[in-house]
Order: C-alpha cells, then structure tokens, then sequence
C-alpha cells in the first residue's frame, strides 16, 4: 500500500509533464518547416545580389559613386538584420536559397533595383511574431534607403 502512493504521484506528474513536453515538440517542429515562411531567406538572397550587382560593375576605370556606396551600406544594415530576424523565428538561414528578382539585363544598376524590389517585398509580409516586428520594420526601412539611393545613382548615370 505504500508503495502504491509513490507511484500515483509519479504518474500524475508525468500527465502533467508529457501534454507540455508534446506542446514544446510541435512547436519546435513548426517553427523549422521548410518552406513554411521563407521571406527572410529569399530576402536575404535579394539583397546579396543586389550587393553584388552595384559591387561589380564592369570595366577597370569605373569609379563608384557615393549614392552606389550608400546602397551598399543600407543593403548590408538590412542583410544583418534579416540574417538576425530569421534566426530569430527560427529559419536555418544558412541554408543558401536562391534570390526571387531574375536580372533581364538592363543594366546592373537596373537588376540590383529589381532585388531590392523583391527584397523588399519579402520583407513587408506580415510578421506573427511581435517580439521581431521591430527588427522588420528596421529592415525595410533599409532596404528603402538603399532604393532610393539607387535611383539616384541610376539618375546621376543618365540610365
């Protein structure tokens, strides 16, 4: 009979424990299923592109300009923030993914504006998680800045 009491208490807890432990299962699954939310990924896949297109531009005399320059800094201030908000909600961003914007070959001032279109609209997709909203906010803002000193390049280069 003594014995008997132990063992109801031991599996009253575990009813208690295994619904919770179950929750915390789904959840974790839930929050790395592919494909589920890719935005962070295929935005984070615009903007290096889009990196790399002002970046490289051909011929040995180019000289960049300071509006190019600018979208390079906010298109790095908006990558790091992506990379940190799909960590964040859970996305393995490790994971190369392939960038939405196909460059049609106007020109590489042109293609990198089509990834940051992209990038941006990636980014501007409802986000569940409040405690990232921020951090997404700040992302398009970037991303923004980096549009429009790319149209300023690409007005300054009379494309």
């Amino acid at each position: 009979m003594n014995n008997i009491k132990p063992r109801i208490k031991q599996l009253a807890l575990l009813g208690l424990l295994l619904p919770a432990f179950s929750a915390m299962t789904a959840m974790s699954a839930h929050a790395d299923e592919p494909g589920r939310h890719p935005f962070y990924a295929h935005a984070e896949a615009d903007l290096h592109q889009a990196h790399w297109l002002i970046e490289h531009r051909p011929g040995d005399n180019w000289e960049m300009g300071r509006d190019e320059q600018r979208a390079l800094e906010e298109i790095d201030r908006a990558s790091q923030i992506v990379m940190q908000l799909g960590l964040d909600v859970g996305k393995d961003m490790y994971h190369p993914e392939h960038s939405d914007a196909h460059p049609d070959h106007r020109g590489r001032l042109h293609d990198a504006l089509d990834s940051l279109g992209k990038a941006h609209d990636d980014l501007a997709h409802e986000e569940d998680d409040p405690r990232v909203r921020g951090m997404q906010r700040d992302a398009v803002h970037h991303v923004d800045i980096a549009i429009s000193a790319l149209h300023h390049a690409i007005e300054s280069a009379g494309y």
